[in-house]
Order: structure tokens, then C-alpha cells, then sequence
């Protein structure tokens, strides 16, 4: 069977494949110790490279139609709050480990990597404003909903285990990357209902 005549599915399923596949590099990375230091800040941006090339690259080869300036504006802002996102995050670490401080410049470095992710949600309001196709604003919101569904139900269950301390608490820096793979699974399913 050709990739001309593969049901969209399949597709689909192929790609959300591969993007979880790349997802778990960077944790395997981080807790395996295999790199250290400035070579584990290489390793990690090449993969933020790879990683948003093919989630770029490869959703747009996914969508039956071209995208308009709309969804290109979108995906440039959030490209660069992606990137910025990493290089800050990696910065914001690397001073954390390698650095003594303390005080309100702690603080700072500490909260760094959280700027970037206001800009991501900020770019997400910005394209339900600009967005003038009703159908693909209602498929964003439904997702971002059920994003957050799956948020707010994991950290449940999870503040609930933890405070009988059947498991560590939840890490809070998870929230948000949980909330954007649930919300980026959950649109081509929301679609397909409607196809």
C-alpha cells in the first residue's frame, strides 16, 4: 500500500507515533546521565531541532488543505516561543547547577523558563482571535479543553496518591507539556469525527 492511497488514520497514527517516540529522548537524556553538561545542552537543542521540524513539517503534510496566514502567523509565533522556551530553560538549568545564588536573582533564573510558556499561551489566544474559519476555532477550543481535562484529571488522582503517599508529589513543570500533547492528540480525533 503506497502513502497515496494509506487511510488518513494511519497516518495520523504513524505520526503521533513518531512524535512519541522523539518525546522521550530528551527524559532519557536528562535521567540517564549519559551526556553531561554542555554536551547534554548540545544533544538537547539538536533535539528541540529535530523535534519541531518534524511536528512542523510533518502536520502540515498531514493537513489536506494549504494553510492560510492565520495558521502560518501561529505556527511562526509559536516556533519562536518553542525555541526561546528552550534556550531559556537550558540557560535558566545550566545557571542553577553551575552558579551560587540566592535571593530574588534566584527567583529569576528559577522562573525564567516560565516567560516563554505565557508566550505560547498567548500565541494560542492570539490565533483564536485572528482565526476567522468557525470550524477550525471550534476544533482548537474542543482540544484546548480537553487538554486541560486530562490536566485537571491527572493532577487529581495524582495530589490525591500523593498526599497518601503512595507516590511523590506530581512535578508542576509537567503540567503544561502534558497539557499540550493531550491537546495536540485530541484535534486531528476532533476533526475526524466530523469528516
Amino acid at each position: 500500500m503506497t502513502d497515496d492511497v494509506k487511510p488518513t488514520w494511519v497516518r495520523w497514527a504513524l505520526f503521533f507515533a513518531g512524535a512519541a517516540g522523539l518525546s522521550i529522548i530528551p527524559f532519557w537524556l536528562a535521567f540517564s546521565h549519559v551526556l553531561q553538561h554542555q554536551a547534554l545542552t548540545v544533544a538537547m537543542l539538536i533535539w528541540a531541532l529535530v523535534y519541531m521540524s518534524y511536528v512542523f513539517v510533518g502536520s502540515s503534510r498531514l493537513k489536506t488543505c494549504e494553510l492560510g496566514p492565520v495558521m502560518k502567523r501561529y505556527r511562526r509565533r509559536m516556533a519562536v516561543a518553542m525555541i526561546a522556551y528552550f534556550l531559556v530553560l537550558m540557560g535558566s538549568l545550566s545557571l542553577l547547577e553551575d552558579v551560587k545564588m540566592s535571593g530574588p536573582l534566584l527567583w529569576l533564573v528559577a522562573a525564567a523558563p516560565a516567560i516563554p510558556i505565557l508566550a505560547v499561551l498567548v500565541t494560542m489566544g492570539l490565533y483564536l482571535k485572528e482565526e476567522p474559519d468557525e470550524f477550525a476555532r471550534a476544533v482548537h477550543v474542543e482540544a484546548m479543553l480537553w487538554g486541560l481535562g486530562a490536566v485537571l484529571a491527572v493532577t487529581t488522582v495524582w495530589g490525591f496518591l500523593s498526599n497518601a503517599r503512595v507516590i511523590p508529589a506530581p512535578p508542576l513543570f509537567l503540567v503544561f507539556p502534558l497539557f499540550c500533547l493531550c491537546w495536540g492528540v485530541s484535534q486531528p480525533l476532533i476533526r475526524r469525527r466530523y469528516q
